[in-house]
């Protein structure tokens, strides 16, 4: 019985019901009887038919007003009906086709056509389902994310353009607002694709949580209408209309960051990631849903710029500033090519002896035309896109192949190179280094890598197995920034490190701000409790070195000595003593 379809019969005619079961029940199909309108909807309601054969004349409801019913609800919009008529009564035909009938049947019924009519609306009907069905999926394909099941981009565009033109003949105000979840890749990254997936599920359910939450209007004069999108990946939208203003929008903001304030679940895992939202106000930030999104997703990038965790409203000059960065992208791209990105030095001198005993290789861009732009210009936007893996790449070799060029002129000097995150995190980023030093010739303890204190704290454990093998190159490692991030003593001395180096934030103040002296005089008491080299740089004047003459195994760096200069301008420098600038001991 579960699995027959149901038929509901409605008729106040015992005979007319019994001579109706008679003829459509079989083992496909179960016939349900109503003796009246009213009764006629309760068996609907709780059984869902899938075909109703309704008496024009009955008690209580009639035909005409049990179909008006049917049709308003829910799942009775496309349900088969059929009216059932005397044969000349042509006004009920009419009334019933225009109350939402499918067909009718005239009295006197002839039972044997009437089965065969009815398998006939069912086939006809079951055709129809399938056909909504396979529209609602792809529907459902076409304008909702998968993974999520928020409206995506299709849809947020096709209502944009409806609600933008409300707005203009409303002359109200609507904002956008661009979300982008910060550092997300690391998630992919470290724990797989398939957590990223259950952690943008997640982020969604939230976002619908607290933007359903009354009390987010709580502050706003006017309920504006709100809508949730994904754009894809690790990016949303909410578009907010008929707004009093860009404070509507401010609130919105606030609560979507307080939103991600606590950790997410994913299984064992317990995940922090933070939001930065851009946020367009239409009309003045454009009038079309096209200029209003890419506004908005110009301020999330500044927004990002500022820190993260934050909201920042579009400005006019976000444009041009984005313009810029792109070309510059470009061009960064064309001069790792046209081989524009060299290498300069900076020597790095012995507290004893005052020679040069090393160098750092520190990256400039050498445009055609002269002009050299500074790493703190073009080094975020190389992290961005990637290309720091080539950039690192070609300076690692043009550092390697110049020191080797040193060492056979007489002049065994360590050539020190910064790593990035993103380098060291590649899986064969040992094999690349070894390659590199047996291409070059040079002696691997001529080579050192510096990494600051964020990157190898990053997977302390992981990262000790990844030193360990670099270290097995014969090269040296150093601690960039030390003392400006969180290494914790305990892994420090498990790293395997040979060189610390202090930080210039605490050189530069270290003779009137007591805090940075002390911290200075901690690291260099660490290093030889660990029996560690360090190098201090940022020196400019001999004042900075009297602090330092009590430490053997140290190095110095900074302008008193040379600022960085191309290969050519430090050969003449090898040489040199430069133990006249470290004044008296």
């Amino acid at each position: 019985m579960a699995n027959k379809v149901k038929v509901l019969v409605c008729d106040d005619d015992l005979t007319a019901r019994i001579l109706m079961r008679e003829t459509l029940a079989s083992e496909q199909i179960q016939v349900l009887e109503a003796e009246n309108g009213r009764r006629a909807i309760e068996l609907f309601e709780e059984h869902l038919p899938v075909l109703v054969l309704l008496d024009v004349s009955m008690p209580k409801l009639n035909g005409f007003e049990v179909c008006e019913r049917i049709r308003q609800h829910e799942k009775g919009k496309h349900i088969p009906i059929i009216m059932v008529t005397g044969s000349d009564d042509i006004e009920s035909i009419h009334r019933a086709y225009a109350v939402g009938a499918t067909d009718f049947i005239s009295k006197p019924i002839k039972w044997p056509i009437l089965g065969q009519r009815v398998k006939y609306i069912l086939r006809a009907s079951q055709a129809f389902e399938d056909l909504v069905t396979q529209q609602e999926k792809l529907h459902q394909l076409a304008f909702y994310d998968s993974l999520t099941g928020l409206p995506n981009r299709q849809y947020l565009m096709q209502d944009l353009h409806r609600f933008l033109g409300l707005a203009k003949r409303g002359k109200y105000q609507a904002a956008m607002l661009f979300i982008d979840l910060d550092r997300f890749k690391r998630i992919n990254d470290t724990l797989g694709h398939s957590y990223g997936d259950k952690l943008l599920r997640k982020v969604a359910n939230r976002l619908q949580a607290n933007l359903r939450d009354s009390d987010i209007f709580a502050r706003l004069s006017d309920v504006p209408e709100l809508e949730l999108a994904s754009f894809g990946g690790d990016e949303f939208t909410i578009f907010l209309s008929r707004l009093s203003g860009g404070s509507d929008a401010v609130v919105i903001a606030e609560r979507v960051i307080r939103s991600f304030s606590q950790p997410f679940q994913l299984e064992q895992f317990e995940v922090v990631i933070t939001p930065s939202i851009g946020i367009s106000v239409f009309p003045n930030d454009g009038e079309d849903a096209e200029t209003l999104l890419k506004n908005a997703d110009t301020a999330m990038y500044f927004a990002k710029q500022s820190g993260r965790c934050c909201y920042k409203f579009y400005r006019d000059s976000m444009n041009a500033q984005a313009v810029l960065r792109l070309q510059l992208e470009q061009d960064l791209r064309r001069a790792l090519k046209d081989h524009e990105i060299v290498p300069f030095y900076q020597p790095q001198i012995c507290i004893k002896t005052g020679k040069i005993v090393s160098v750092e290789a520190l990256v400039r861009w050498l445009q055609p035309y002269g002009k050299i732009i500074p790493p703190n210009d073009f080094i975020p936007i190389a992290e961005e896109t990637g290309l720091i893996i080539e950039l690192g790449h070609n300076v690692l070799q043009q550092a390697c192949k110049q020191a080797k060029l040193w060492f056979d002129m007489g002049h065994p000097i360590r050539v020190a190179v910064n790593v990035s995150g993103h380098q060291f995190k590649q899986a064969n980023y040992t094999q690349l280094v070894k390659a590199v030093i047996e291409q070059t010739g040079l002696p691997p303890s001529l080579l050192e890598l510096e990494l600051t204190e964020s990157v190898i704290m990053s997977d302390a454990e992981e990262n000790i197995t990844r030193l360990k093998d670099l270290k097995s190159l014969g090269i040296s490692l150093a601690v960039d920034d030390f003392g400006t991030g969180y290494s914790s003593l305990s892994y420090l001395k498990r790293f395997p490190i040979d060189i610390l180096k202090i930080d210039r934030s605490f050189m530069c103040d270290m003779n009137s701000e007591p805090d940075d002296r002390a911290i200075i005089e901690a690291i260099l008491a660490l290093a030889t409790s660990l029996n560690l080299a360090v190098i201090a740089e940022g020196v400019e004047y001999c004042g900075q070195i009297t602090t330092l003459r009590s430490m053997d195994n140290l190095l110095l760096q900074g302008y008193l000595f040379s600022r960085p200069v191309t290969a050519e301008d430090v050969t003449p420098l090898l040489t040199q003593d430069f133990s006249h600038l470290m004044g008296p001991e």
